[in-house]
């Protein structure tokens, strides 16, 4: 039964992150909007996005091909694994070719991810801290 709540509570900040992750990047965007101009506001909403679609297309992953137990997923996993991130990478690199002055806008945008787990993580923590009171 706790366990059953547990994984519950985890599914549900799994499906939390893309959404709290696209909002986040979309308040900095406008932050920068109004500190900067619209072609960085745009970049930041664009690492957000691009930083949500990613961790959707990663539970996609694990969930498809690390649960499952013969070395031949694992090995195909892998290496849809290591396209995906050099997938993101030339992204990256894009982006810093074709806006080589903006590329932090971009970056705070991406990690826009980093506080969405961040602040699942501490909604997680305070849910345990109230279960064992």
């Amino acid at each position: 039964m706790e366990e059953k709540k547990s994984a519950d509570l985890f599914e549900k900040s799994l499906k939390r992150v893309p959404v709290e992750t696209a909002l986040i990047g979309f308040l900095v965007s406008l932050v920068i909007l109004i500190f900067f101009d619209p072609a960085s506001a745009a970049l930041a909403a664009a690492g957000a996005g691009l930083a949500a679609v990613g961790f959707i297309s990663l539970k996609f992953f694990v969930d498809r091909y690390i649960s499952r137990e013969k070395t031949v997923f694992r090995k195909k996993a892998l290496g849809l694994f290591c396209l995906r991130l050099l997938l993101i990478c030339l992204v990256f690199l894009a982006i810093i070719f074709i806006f080589r002055g903006k590329v932090i806008a971009f970056v705070a945008g991406f990690s826009s991810l980093v506080v969405a787990v961040l602040i699942e993580a501490i909604r997680n923590l305070v849910n345990i801290k109230q279960w064992k009171a």
